[in-house]
């Protein structure tokens, strides 16, 4: 298994929410599960945190031992799921033309969310196989639960399509049978084959290339131009790079903070201001010059309206980002790509 970045351990907190709202479904004291594996209630309503892989993996391992092997658990899990969890990497998925589309930017950038597993992507005959490579002592349910949420994700992709709706071709998962082995297969309607290398989720070239209803492709071409960006900036030894990667991620969120970007970074924020100021640069400088940058590279392109750009700024309304483009550039947003075109600068 490849060596993971450290900056990077764990998984984004939207991952663990599923797991949490079953187990509050099912009457249990989530929060007091959560405590216990060192994680704190509110860090799972933040968008912006992120979840070390020890304290993951053993949240997981007390709401098991808590629901008994319950065998509806992961079916239950995956039920819960929402691609805001995935932030930008959820929205790529969404604008993606077809599953070929989704599936790719899902393994590239899989590591931005996730340290927990390594997806790669085989082929075998006329198959072709997303393979969830977990990182050791990682559960039964926890596998159970990842192919209930690709089934869920692809279902959420095709959901629209006239006539067509989405089982995978079969399902491999990397453990003996349970109590949910049954429930799970029922719930993604296909066969599973169990004490597999890896856990891993067939599709055919026709799933794989059926044009998706919800397909955007400008949409999904700036969503991975974001994801490449954080993912180069992220693999830079540079701090004032590391920073802006992590706001790249953020902003969606609409909440944005150095005291939050300190945090996923590993750091204090006296530590984070420092390396900054060694590298003369300040963060709300750093904050202004990206969020401007990435408005301009969005309005550039037609294929975005300005609601579009708003929404990946994290601006709740269309009014507020207007406010502060014309306070950044002098110009509103559709005056300032109306003169882009004009200049031949498009």
């Amino acid at each position: 298994m490849p060596k993971l970045n450290r900056q990077r351990d764990g998984v984004a907190s939207g991952l663990l929410l599923p797991l949490h709202q079953t187990l509050l479904l099912r009457g249990l004291d989530a929060d007091a599960l959560l405590l216990r594996a060192n994680i704190k209630p509110q860090q799972l309503l933040d968008q912006r945190s992120r979840i070390s892989q020890r304290d993951s993996i053993q949240f997981w391992r007390l709401a098991e031992a808590a629901c008994e092997h319950d065998p509806g658990l992961a079916v239950a899990i995956a039920g819960q799921f929402n691609l805001r969890a995935l932030g930008m990497l959820g929205m790529a998925w969404l604008a993606s033309t077809s599953l070929r589309e989704a599936t790719r930017r899902l393994v590239r950038y899989y590591d931005l969310v996730s340290s927990i597993a390594v997806l790669r992507v085989q082929q075998e005959g006329e198959l072709i196989w997303l393979q969830y490579r977990a990182s050791p002592g990682v559960l039964a349910l926890t596998h159970d639960s990842w192919a209930g949420v690709v089934g869920a994700m692809c279902r959420s992709a095709y959901a629209g399509a006239s006539g067509q709706s989405f089982s995978p071709v079969a399902v491999r998962l990397a453990h003996g049978r349970n109590a949910g082995t049954a429930l799970l297969a029922a719930s993604l309607g296909c066969e599973i084959e169990l004490d597999a290398a890896c856990t891993a989720v067939a599709f055919s070239a026709e799933q794989l290339d059926a044009p998706l209803p919800g397909g955007h492709p400008g949409m999904a071409l700036s969503a991975e131009r974001i994801l490449a960006s954080t993912l180069a900036a992220l693999n830079s030894g540079a701090t004032h790079q590391q920073v802006r990667a992590h706001l790249l991620t953020m902003l969606p969120s609409g909440q944005v903070s150095r005291a939050a970007v300190a945090e996923r970074m590993h750091m204090t924020e006296r530590t984070l201001q420092r390396r900054l100021e060694e590298e003369q640069f300040g963060f709300a400088e750093l904050l202004q010059q990206t969020r401007l940058e990435l408005a301009q590279n969005l309005l550039r392109d037609p294929a975005h309206d300005v609601q579009d750009v708003a929404f990946i700024l994290g601006f709740a309304e269309i009014s507020s980002f207007t406010r502060a483009f014309r306070r950044w550039t002098g110009r509103a947003p559709s005056a300032w790509r109306e003169q882009q075109v004009g200049a031949g600068l498009h």
